[in-house]
């Protein structure tokens, strides 16, 4: 009997922690969203978010507060997420950098990217391009090549060791063959100023950032780091194209959630998500940052975010480049 009432009690509790559950999660959200950007106002990735932010905000029915926390490119911002509470009230805009790539050289990062946060949406596809001065002696990748392997070692800038344009000039040196001179500075203004100066031949920067450059012609663009050619700039080859067999990445930035973040707010939110990356006025928006709209489903991201993360840390391995 005293058995029975203990299964009936059991029954009831479990009953109700069930009906709340339900309530809580029919409820999300009924407060504001904070949505982290780890990057300074007014950047790519800032002015992205706030495009989706306030139209996230108006499918949700409630406002986005968008959070500039930048700093470690982009390590403060995302470790301040990892560490929130996982209701869906504080949201990330990851990156390839600060996700993917930092975690292999950075040893004050204290979270695992692909443990760490729930993949709720791809973004944004960032196309990289190698790039020269305009006036300089390469006119295409293939001089490029031509050169290094004639035994001669060529230098490239980066924005730093341990940064993109570091570690994509690696993967560009290990599917290649080719032995390169890394000369890192403290910023990518600064190794592009030199790269326009043609004091360094060569140096892979974001599209975004070199497009104004290329324009007006004191860059030349060799070659773009994606699968297929960039939309904005058609003319410019692929560095599989060149010659480079294997070789195909683009850096990317996506919305995410603390870790154990529940699967139907995922849903929800991913939904609404890939409604708004649809719409013609969010694709123009990105266009004009030099982006490429990217729906995806949260199992894709998910599997997405972890062979990237999988990726650059054998390409970090194989440079030699070690967490500082």
């Amino acid at each position: 009997m005293m058995a029975a009432k203990f299964l009936k009690a059991a029954l009831y509790a479990a009953a109700f922690t069930s009906i709340f559950a339900a309530s809580a999660e029919a409820a999300y959200p009924d407060k504001p969203i904070h949505l982290i950007v780890p990057f300074p106002a007014g950047q790519g990735a800032d002015i992205l978010a706030r495009a989706v932010a306030d139209k996230l905000g108006d499918a949700l029915n409630t406002p986005i507060v968008v959070e500039n926390r930048p700093g470690a490119g982009g390590v403060v911002g995302s470790s301040y997420v990892a560490r929130q509470p996982a209701d869906g009230y504080t949201l990330l805009i990851g990156s390839s950098g600060p996700l993917s790539i930092a975690p292999h050289v950075n040893v004050a990062v204290s979270y695992d990217a692909v443990k760490s946060f729930t993949p709720i949406a791809n973004l944004a596809a960032v196309t990289q391009v190698m790039v020269t001065a305009a006036d300089g002696p390469y006119k295409t990748l293939g001089d490029v090549i031509a050169k290094a392997k004639a035994g001669q070692e060529l230098q490239y800038a980066s924005s730093g060791i341990g940064s993109t344009s570091h570690l994509l000039m690696e993967y560009f040196a290990q599917r290649s063959g080719l032995k390169l001179a890394h000369v890192p500075y403290k910023g990518g203004p600064q190794a592009m100023v030199d790269v326009v100066a043609q004091r360094i031949p060569i140096m892979f920067d974001a599209l975004p950032g070199i497009l104004a450059g290329v324009k007006s012609k004191q860059l030349r663009a060799l070659a773009v780091s994606s699968k297929s050619r960039s939309p904005f700039l058609p003319d410019v080859p692929t560095v599989e194209e060149a010659g480079v067999q294997g070789f195909a990445t683009e850096g990317w930035i996506g919305l995410f959630g603390p870790a154990a973040l529940n699967k139907k707010i995922v849903t929800l939110i991913n939904t609404e998500v890939n409604k708004i990356l649809a719409e013609p006025s969010t694709r123009q928006r990105l266009a004009a940052l030099a982006f490429r709209p990217v729906s995806s489903s949260p199992e894709h991201f998910r599997e997405f975010v972890a062979s990237e993360y999988h990726m650059w840390g054998e390409v970090a391995k194989h440079a030699g480049v070690t967490p500082k």
